[in-house]
């Protein structure tokens, strides 16, 4: 019987793990994952329409908000994996994650933003427009999509409005580039310190996952990569349940639970999640003795 025939309960691309080594499964049950989510393809939905519209005197911005753990870098990446540098045939998003050292003043944040719009072709706020606009043209770049926006609050308070007013700047004429804009509740924050600009922004919170059928059909799809020898039934409504109580509906804290039960499950050679291991996977699993 082949690896095909043996393991429906697994995606394809991973049946072959099935039968390695233990240390090689739990790599992969651990491995960073997408599965997309009714929200998640909503808000990738509003990516690809944006980069479909025309040049806009204002561009369209958006900003995609949310407590911690609730997948905002997965988003962020798979927005980068479709649309980045090298990643799409027609227009493209550059990309910035704002970072502490940004605090320290304007100069340094207005710098590596041209960097990021430029592909580092240039790295200085003081460009010509016309060299500016020729750079960002060239790569056929229609955006910018900034992580840790919530950082920004870290600069004093003249270089956050002077920061804010060049994204701003970055979005009207002559570049005419779309914002979109992800990080925790307090990008509200930083964003609103423009009122003018803040009004161009569409808004979506990433909310604690409390659909009840939602989960269900995304664990159902993510326990699907996992190379467990036998199917689990994680559809039961006590394991769901169990999981939105225990995680407060945290997806990061839900998706470390699965791994590690699933982690648990080739330890113990179980090989399938049940309720009793997903009440284990509360905790890091512990490698067996060699």
């Amino acid at each position: 019987m082949s690896e095909l025939e043996r393991y429906p309960h697994v995606i394809p691309s991973r049946r072959s793990i099935v039968d390695a080594d233990d240390a090689t499964r739990i790599r992969m049950i651990n491995e960073d994952v997408w599965i997309e989510y009714p929200l998640a393809a909503k808000i990738l939905g509003h990516v690809k329409y944006m980069l479909q519209l025309p040049i806009k005197q204002q561009s369209p911005c958006l900003l995609i908000h949310s407590g911690g753990g609730m997948g905002k870098s997965a988003l962020y990446q798979k927005i980068l994996s479709l649309y980045g540098f090298g990643r799409s045939s027609g227009a493209t998003l550059a990309s910035m994650t704002i970072r502490a050292k940004h605090a320290a003043g304007h100069r340094i944040f207005s710098d590596d933003l041209i960097g990021a719009v430029t592909g580092n072709m240039y790295r200085s706020s003081r460009l010509e427009d016309e060299k500016l606009s020729a750079a960002i043209a060239s790569r056929d770049v229609r955006g910018i999509v900034l992580d840790e926006v919530n950082d920004m609050l870290h600069a004093n308070r003249s270089d956050q409005a002077r920061n804010m007013k060049f994204i701003k700047e970055l979005s009207g004429a002559p570049y005419h580039l779309m914002v979109i804009a992800i990080g925790t509740h307090e990008c509200n924050e930083a964003i609103n310190s423009d009122r003018q600009f803040a009004r161009r922004f569409s808004r979506i919170e990433l909310t604690p996952w409390r659909d009840e059928q939602a989960l269900r059909s995304f664990i159902a799809t993510y326990t699907m990569t996992f190379p467990l020898k036998s199917p689990s039934d994680v559809g039961k409504s006590a394991i769901v349940k169990y999981l939105v109580s225990e995680s407060d509906g945290v997806l990061d804290t839900i998706v470390k639970m699965l791994c590690n039960a699933a982690s648990w499950a080739v330890l113990e050679g179980r090989e399938e999640i049940d309720l009793e291991l997903i009440k284990k996977g509360r905790e890091m699993p512990i490698a067996k003795k060699d």
